[in-house]
């Protein structure tokens, strides 16, 4: 399989089976997706592993061990119309729910920062096993605009998911474990064979009885109201992005007029003047 962003392989297992890999391939942009591009590949990826019956588990990872995947490359985004946006607002969460759906269990493995769709991506998937060095943050709520996948409602308690979107504060991988966002918290380098382990464990177990069994989970979740809440925050998403309100303006002028690093500063600097001792620490 040849993919411009991805590095997409196929495990053989000696016990029978295999392991899907998807790898995030962009480490000098750390990770960070083109979008309507990157995106697309992943889904072509996961659409061939979903119609391999040998692939019983899918990893997803990224390239590197500074990031998993920081989201959509901002550098890249230009201004675009409400209808514009709702597309590509769609898309977004076609990406998610790819993940979600596929009839194999999805792993992912994250090895530093995962920010943003990054971040929606790791959480969307069946199980996380993160590094030491992982973060999880969506700060986009910062530079008007939401999370882009609402997921953390139904993985987690009601008060970290407020002060995680409302804040845009960063998890550290230890925060992540308590709050059972992640499976497994391990050094940087055992990561990937962490991550195979877990792969081959799922791999042990007859692939029809695993698949239905996913079924019934997203199922369970389907009547605790996930669809209505994605598309609904979905919509929410384009009609904020599109707004054109002061505060994204300036911080959109700061992106174009002197880039990404002067964006960050402007964007995070002031809540990290602020920040409550508990997020350096990693309590939630």
């Amino acid at each position: 399989m040849d993919y411009l962003d991805l590095t997409v392989e196929r495990h053989t297992l000696e016990r029978g089976g295999a392991v899907g890999r998807i790898v995030i391939d962009r480490p000098d942009r750390l990770n960070a997706l083109r979008m309507t591009v990157t995106d697309r590949e992943l889904i072509h990826a996961l659409d061939a592993f979903e119609a391999d019956d040998d692939v019983r588990a899918v990893i997803l990872t990224g390239a590197g061990d500074r990031a998993f995947c920081t989201g959509w490359d901002l550098s890249l985004i230009e201004d675009s119309s409400i209808p514009a946006l709702e597309s590509l607002v769609r898309a977004n969460t076609e990406l998610f729910l790819k993940v979600w759906h596929l009839r194999q269990p999805v792993i992912a493995a994250v090895n530093g920062h995962a920010v943003g769709t990054g971040a929606a991506i790791a959480m969307a998937a069946d199980l996380t096993v993160v590094s030491e060095t992982a973060r999880l943050a969506e700060p986009e709520i910062r530079h008007g605009a939401l999370s882009p996948f609402l997921i953390l409602p139904f993985l987690t308690h009601a008060k970290a998911v407020h002060e995680f979107y409302y804040t845009g504060d960063a998890l550290d991988a230890q925060a992540m474990h308590r709050l059972g966002l992640t499976n497994a918290v391990v050094p940087p380098e055992q990561l990937a064979e962490e991550a195979m382990r877990a792969a081959t464990r799922l791999a042990l177990v007859p692939p029809w009885a695993l698949q239905m069994k996913k079924r019934s989970l997203r199922a369970a979740y389907e009547a605790m109201g996930f669809g209505t809440a994605i598309r609904q925050h979905a919509l929410a998403d384009t009609v904020v992005i599109g707004g054109d309100f002061p505060e994204q303006r300036v911080l959109q002028d700061i992106l174009e007029e002197q880039g990404m690093r002067a964006f960050l500063q402007a964007r995070d600097g002031p809540f990290r003047d602020i920040a409550p001792p508990s997020t350096e620490s990693g309590r939630p």
